[in-house]
């Protein structure tokens, strides 16, 4: 039983990360990447990511964005997550 769940939890990663890769291509990219390469993001701090969470965690139960608003914030809250992680991976280096 464990290697089924665990094979369909690395299943749903797997479509997760498909999801997460068009988020990043064809919206995050658009909306907030910059030509020259640096992204507004490269700046934030760990703290800011994790005030970015809180914010799309706050409004979670917000129904007036609608359901697929809903899911995107989902997404987004996963991004700030894998930058934090990379950021804090950095910081370890520099100790």
């Amino acid at each position: 039983m464990k290697a089924i769940r665990k094979k369909k939890r690395l299943e749903e990663w797997e479509n997760f990360q498909e999801v997460m890769k068009d988020h990043l291509e064809n919206y995050a990219q658009i909306q907030y990447g910059n030509p020259s390469g640096d992204e507004q993001i490269d700046r934030f701090s760990v703290e800011d990511c994790w005030q970015n969470i809180q914010r799309y965690y706050n409004r979670r139960n917000s129904s007036v964005r609608g359901e697929s608003e809903t899911r995107r914030d989902a997404i987004k809250v996963s991004h700030y997550a894998q930058v934090i992680y990379n950021k804090l991976l950095e910081e370890l280096k520099d100790e």
